[in-house]
């Protein structure tokens, strides 16, 4: 499965090969839905753990010693976070570049 949660946070060019007006739409597709991804559909675990992850760039064992929880719990957190997050935001895009055509 495409990880389209790490495309979007860490490759600007994310887009490659869509004209300007699909990068505008799809980027805001995406800036508009994955707020509502983590909010409505992850536990409140994995979402902090994600966050920690992609926006302020920690690693794992840092999140761990935040939280107080072990490695691989913080691993699979984000792991499950991810593959969530993954499988909606494929749905969208798809969703949306079907309605641009």
């Amino acid at each position: 499965m495409k990880d389209f949660l790490e495309e979007c946070v860490a490759d600007r060019d994310f887009f490659e090969g869509d004209s300007d007006d699909e990068q505008k739409i799809l980027s805001k597709a995406l800036s508009r839905v994955l707020p509502k991804i983590i909010e409505n559909e992850l536990t409140p675990r994995q979402s902090i753990c994600l966050r920690l992850f992609y926006v302020h760039g920690k690693t794992q064992t840092e999140i761990a010693r935040e939280l107080k929880l072990s490695q691989p719990t913080v691993s699979r957190h984000i792991n499950t976070a991810r593959a969530i997050v993954n499988k909606i935001l494929g749905y969208c895009l798809y969703s949306v570049k079907k309605a641009n055509e």
